[in-house]
């Protein structure tokens, strides 16, 4: 049933229109997290209007763009408060991600598994950035042994490579699981308190034996 959701993805369209549809409509500065994984495939490369259209949402802290097939990272939204960039399973060889340190300067996690990654020395450019913990799971560049290592020695605020710490211990094994407990365990994060309704609920439904178990540390 996923595939019949896919919208073709069309050079000339109006993706916020696009995205008022699909979501239901809402004031997009009030959005803080946009999944998209499951909307849009076979898409190369933003153009300048899907720029335009995605900046519009200028609070988003959470913003995924997995498996839409982009090659590059053109045309992607300056986005200043964003702290997590899900950008897995697309073609990026990752020449260009010296941008993302301009576009978000608040980035905390990098999720840029399953890509066409071959040499770790692309995130030298990320050596002044913010982020703490990046994913590169299933890229050519964690083909080497000692690919956790080499991070962390060129990247210093990296506290976590692919759910391991400096110290070689298992990072709380929620921080990378695709499922909802995710934002559950994120919600700990100030950042995250009470922004999101529909997060809300979640957790005071189920949410809240994980929560607490997440708090045990």
């Amino acid at each position: 049933s996923m595939g019949s959701d896919l919208i073709t993805w069309d050079i000339e369209m109006n993706l916020y229109k696009e995205l008022q549809d699909k979501l239901s409509e809402h004031n997009p500065t009030e959005v803080d997290e946009l999944i998209l994984d499951d909307l849009f495939e076979n898409v190369t490369q933003f153009t300048t209007q899907n720029k335009k259209d995605l900046e519009k949402y200028s609070n988003l802290i959470h913003l995924s763009l997995n498996g839409f097939g982009l090659d590059n990272l053109t045309n992607f939204p300056k986005l200043p408060s964003l702290q997590v960039l899900e950008i897995r399973q697309n073609n990026l060889d990752g020449s260009d991600f010296e941008q993302l340190v301009d576009l978000y300067p608040d980035l905390y996690k990098l999720k840029v598994g399953e890509n066409k990654i071959k040499s770790l020395d692309i995130f030298k450019k990320l050596a002044d950035s913010n982020i703490r913990k990046i994913e590169l799971a299933e890229t050519a560049a964690t083909e080497s042994k000692d690919y956790r290592n080499t991070l962390f020695q060129m990247l210093k605020n990296v506290d976590i490579v692919d759910n391991q710490t400096r110290d070689g211990e298992e990072a709380s094994s929620t921080i990378y699981e695709e499922d909802e407990g995710e934002m559950g365990e994120e919600l700990d994060d100030d950042e995250f308190d009470g922004e999101d309704e529909e997060f809300e609920e979640y957790d005071d439904e189920e949410g809240e034996e994980e929560e607490s178990a997440g708090k045990d540390k």
